[in-house]
């Protein structure tokens, strides 16, 4: 009788200290794998149902956000099985995150690894290089060909001021040469200016009016041009009545078949005309 007590009271001791170890655990930590969706999922892993596993452990996160257990199932899903590797990414670090020294640490980070190396190179970036490279190309044509449009265009304006110029100094020197010879006879202004003598007569030591220098013109050698629409050696030769060889020996090197339109060439004068 003293026997089977001990025996009842070693007994309801030991269950009494196995309540008292257990109880603390379960109110620390709850059991991630007993949850009813996780476990609901993992059967549907089982059976190769991803997508119905994929859905049955995002509810059991949705009632626990902290269940390291789901987090580490989905990621592996989601690498090994529907090769969406942002996804998987993102479960295996929340996974270390709440689980820093979890057994599978260490396997879990070799699976993040691979997993962003895998996204890297399933990236494909060959049509967006090209179309990139190809627009650069044009580009870059665009640019050239502007800088080259930009180039003939100061060609071309300095080409015509140096025509304005010469055309303006030409239009000078025929005004001085006009005023130079208007000015030679004043006969109005003589008798005022004409010293006389009390009879009447002209005063013989009158001063004299000097008489103007006729003023010295040297018009240019060559009158300028600018290649304009259809322009060719010929045609100006017959425009300006000179000859089509002069025009050429002007502009040695000039090819009256590939004129550009404000291009400035030399167009001598006529042979009747070249002195005044």
């Amino acid at each position: 009788m003293n026997f089977l007590w001990r025996g009842l009271s070693i007994l309801l001791l030991v269950i009494s200290v196995a309540f008292s170890g257990c109880k603390p655990a379960s109110k620390a930590q709850v059991d991630e794998e007993r949850e009813a969706y996780y476990m609901d999922a993992k059967g549907k892993l089982f059976a190769e149902d991803y997508e119905g596993a994929v859905v049955g452990f995002e509810k059991a996160l949705e009632v626990n956000p902290k269940n390291a257990a789901a987090h580490l199932e989905l990621g592996l899903i989601h690498y090994e099985h529907l090769k969406d590797y942002v996804s998987a990414i993102y479960h295996f670090q929340k996974m270390l995150k709440l689980r820093p020294d979890h057994m599978m640490a260490g396997q879990i980070k070799d699976h993040l690894h691979r997993c962003k190396m895998d996204f890297a190179s399933s990236v494909n970036l060959g049509p967006l290089n090209q179309n990139t490279e190809t627009r650069l190309k044009n580009l870059i044509e665009a640019k050239e060909a502007l800088e080259t449009k930009v180039k003939n265009l100061q060609g071309q304006l300095t080409q015509m001021r140096e025509v304005l110029a010469a055309q303006s100094e030409a239009l000078n020197k025929s005004r001085q040469m006009a005023g130079a010879s208007s000015g030679q006879a004043v006969p109005g202004n003589q008798k005022e200016d004409t010293p006389r003598l009390p009879g009447g007569s002209i005063s013989q030591n009158q001063p004299k009016t000097p008489k103007l220098q006729n003023a010295s013109y040297t018009r240019p050698k060559y009158r300028k041009h600018v290649i304009r629409a259809k322009d060719t050696f010929y045609r100006l030769a017959k425009h300006y009545g000179v000859d089509f060889k002069a025009i050429q020996a002007a502009n040695p090197r000039a090819n009256s078949n590939k004129l550009q339109i404000g291009d400035v060439i030399n167009i001598p004068y006529p042979p009747t005309t070249s002195s005044q």
